[in-house]
Parts: structure tokens; C-alpha cells; sequence
């Protein structure tokens, strides 16, 4: 729209006319402000309940937080806090506010712990802390485990115009530690016990087995040499009988022939009687078991091939020499195979392995057989117990073996699952002090 010049106006036959349409035109010009000026106004009052009501709501979440807010001011005066951390400290709001840190931040040999310890120097370089344990001291001077996040606001020239400081209370947490600290504890001394009964039980079950065969060692020994004579008259006048008196279809022979075979039978009893009873002198030399086994092994290995039986050697090498009785030595290792040998009639494997410690030499045989059921496997030391046939064994050979092994200060164990197989360790010590007759 184009304005009338003013000397338009003055000189122009008009004038009059041409100041009214220019009132009017002003008029409608101010009406038109005016109404602009009102939607600003409104616009500016919209914007304010806006900001109210955001004000409001960050000012609600702040007091419904679970954890501790504490701001801070660039003097270090305490600006703001939330109601979780009046709650914690135990202060009205008007108690604590415009206070500075020291009064609730716990000090640190006379410094204030944030705005001149580490923890503002780490916010003035990287301007964040997070999850930094402290103490804060509430109105009683209790000091309360807290873990600290911090912030830093700077104002526009890089000052720093507030920390913000967010906190959780530890209490609880820490409660629940030591809880499951004491109950650790706990578990560890009832382990700790049933170890210790486990193994009393264990010492116990040991003596009553020595005990045992300390008392049936002392019968074997008299029952043995009271049988041990007429047997070897009967034995003696069997043999002559069949060398003088039957030929070789004499249908007679056949009934010398079993009374032969089975005083045979009886004399290796009354001999593994004796040998249970410990009546042959222990002849203590120093000896490599990695040789030893060696030499079993090759001794019993005819027997392996004709069963099907793989052993597999899984022996350490540098084994101190121990003191023992060779030959007693060699007789458990040969008793343990024995057994394993008739435990897999279809063929199966053998693993011997070696070690030692600062105490003890180990050698374990673990083989694949058919195992030993839980009701028998506390029997397999007592002597006369077999799960053999009459003619593959009298129940001698482990309980002998037991003896030696005690005889030399050491252990034997067996452990067996029924169809899974079965594991002897024996334990022979380094430093043998063998208990002398």
C-alpha cells in the first residue's frame, strides 16, 4: 500500500479527506499490532504453563528418586537435594541447604573429600565420576557406605558453575555381602568338618581292618602250620600212588588224580595263609617303580595277550627311588592286575599311571570291567572274600595285598562303579620307616 507524501497533503485540494484515510489507515495498522501483540502474549503464557508444568515434573521425579541427588555450587555450598537424601542424612531442607560439603561429605585427613580432593580434580579433567565409593555423615555422625556418580555443569565461559551428584546407600548391599561373606563361612567350615569326619571315618574303618586282619593273621599263622605237614604227606603219598600203583587208563586214577589237585589246592592256601600272616622276613632295598611296574608288566604280559587286554602306561619319570620289598611290591601289583584281568573275560584296557608329591609315591590301575557293586565293595580287603569261582581264587590275594601295603606305611584304595570299571591307588611313602617284626 503506498503512503501519501506530506507535501501531497498540504498542497493537495483534499486534505482533509486524505487525513482521514490516513488516521484510518493507522488506526487499522495499530489494531493489526495490537492483536499480533495479544497472540504473543498468549503464546508466551502457553510457553510459561509449559515451562511450569515441566518445572513441576522435574521437580516431582526429583523428589521420587530412589537415590541421593546432591548439587553442589561453584563456591561448594550445597544448592539442592532430593528427598531421598534428606531421608538418609536425617536434615530438613532449610538444615542443609547453602552448607558446605564438609558438612555431610565425610573428610579426609582435614581436606574436603570433593572440592579439594581427587574426586573434583578427576570432574575438573573428565567431567564425569562414576560409581566411586564414599562416605557421607548424616546428622547422628554415623558414616553411611554410599557409591558415587558425578557431573560437572560449566557455564558458557568453561567455569564450572555446579557438580551434580547422584548416590545409592550400600547398607543393604553391604549387609547382604557379609551375609553371604558369613555364609561362605559357614559352608566352608561344614565342608571343612565333613572332611574331617570323612576322614575319621576313613582311619576308622582302617583300623578295624587292621585290627581284623591282626587277629585273623595270628589264627592263619597257627592253622596254618598245624594243616601244613599232613598236607604235605597227603600231597607226598598222592603222588606216589600215582607213579606206583596206576597206569595212565587205570579208571582209579582219576580219583588220586583229584585227591592230588585238591591238596594242591589246600597247600596254596596254607601258603597264602602264611604269607596273610606275615611270616616271611620284608627284605627293604631302594627301588625305581616306574622299573618295577615295568618288570610286572613284563611278567604278566602272555596273560594280557591271551585276554585281549590293552595297557596303556601313563608313568612320571623322574620318580624318586623308595624303600620297599620287591618282592612283596611286585605281589599287590600282580594281586590288583589279577583282578582287573578277571573282571574283563571279554577284553577291555588297563591304565597305570605314576606320581608323587612331597609325602607320598602313587600308582593307580584303573581298568573298563564289570565293577564292583556298592554292597561288596567295603568286603574286597576282608580275607576269604571272593565274587570267584571256587577254582579262580580263595579271597587271599587283596587282603594280602592290604597288609603289605600297611606294612609299608602306605594306603590302598579301590573306587568302582558297576559296569563303568575299578581304580586302586596305592600310596607308598618317600621317607618308609617299615614297621619291623
Amino acid at each position: 500500500m503506498n503512503v501519501p507524501r506530506m507535501e501531497d497533503i498540504v498542497k493537495g485540494p483534499n486534505n482533509e479527506r486524505l487525513q482521514e484515510k490516513m488516521w484510518i489507515e493507522i488506526i487499522n495498522r495499530m489494531e493489526s499490532l495490537y492483536a499480533k501483540v495479544a497472540n504473543w502474549e498468549e503464546e508466551i503464557e502457553q510457553k510459561n504453563r509449559e515451562l511450569l508444568k515441566t518445572k513441576g515434573f522435574v521437580e516431582n521425579v526429583i523428589e521420587h528418586m530412589a537415590e541421593v541427588l546432591i548439587v553442589i555450587d561453584s563456591e561448594g555450598k550445597i544448592n539442592m537435594v532430593n528427598h531421598a537424601a534428606l531421608e538418609i542424612l536425617g536434615y530438613k531442607y532449610e538444615e542443609i541447604i547453602g552448607k558446605p560439603m564438609d558438612f555431610i561429605f565425610k573428610k579426609t585427613k582435614g581436606s574436603s573429600l570433593v572440592m579439594e580432593g581427587s574426586i573434583i580434580q578427576k570432574l575438573s579433567r573428565d567431567g564425569v565420576i562414576k560409581n566411586l565409593e564414599i562416605f557421607l555423615r548424616n546428622k547422628t555422625g554415623e558414616r553411611i557406605p554410599m557409591v558415587l556418580s558425578g557431573s560437572v555443569m560449566r557455564n558458557i565461559y568453561g567455569e564450572i558453575d555446579a557438580i551434580i551428584c547422584v548416590a545409592k546407600d550400600l547398607r543393604d548391599t553391604k549387609k547382604l555381602l557379609e551375609a553371604k561373606a558369613r555364609v561362605e563361612a559357614e559352608k566352608a567350615k561344614a565342608d571343612e568338618l565333613k572332611r574331617a569326619y570323612e576322614e575319621q571315618q576313613k582311619l576308622e574303618a582302617q583300623l578295624i581292618q587292621s585290627e581284623k586282619l591282626a587277629s585273623l593273621g595270628q589264627l592263619a599263622a597257627g592253622v596254618a602250620h598245624e594243616i601244613n605237614n599232613p598236607l604235605t604227606g597227603v600231597l607226598t603219598s598222592g603222588h606216589l600212588l600215582l607213579k606206583r600203583f596206576f597206569e595212565v587208563d587205570d579208571p582209579n586214577r582219576e580219583d588220586i588224580e583229584i585227591i592230588v589237585r585238591e591238596t594242591t589246592r589246600c597247600r596254596e592256601i596254607v601258603r597264602q595263609l602264611l604269607d596273610f600272616a606275615r611270616q616271611s622276613n620284608p627284605k627293604m632295598v631302594y627301588t625305581n617303580i616306574t622299573q618295577l611296574i615295568n618288570e610286572t608288566l613284563s611278567i604278566m604280559e602272555n596273560q594280557f595277550n591271551i585276554q585281549n587286554i590293552k595297557i596303556i602306561k601313563k608313568l612320571k619319570d623322574d620318580i624318586p627311588d623308595i624303600m620297599i620289598d620287591i618282592n612283596q611290591i611286585e605281589q599287590v601289583f600282580i594281586n590288583i592286575l589279577l583282578n582287573s584281568i578277571e573282571a574283563m573275560s571279554q577284553g577291555g584296557s588297563i591304565v597305570i599311571s605314576s606320581n608323587f608329591d612331597k609325602h607320598f609315591v602313587c600308582v593307580i590301575f584303573q581298568d573298563n570291567g564289570r565293577g564292583i557293586s556298592e554292597e561288596n565293595i567295603g568286603k574286597i580287603f576282608d580275607p576269604f572274600f571272593t565274587t570267584k569261582s571256587k577254582q579262580k581264587g580263595t579271597g587271599l590275594g587283596l587282603a594280602v595285598s592290604y597288609g603289605i601295603i600297611k606294612r609299608h606305611n602306605g594306603t590302598i584304595e579301590v573306587k568302582s562303579k558297576v559296569n563303568e570299571g575299578t581304580t586302586f591307588i596305592v600310596k607308598l611313602p618317600l621317607e618308609n620307616n617299615l614297621e619291623r617284626l
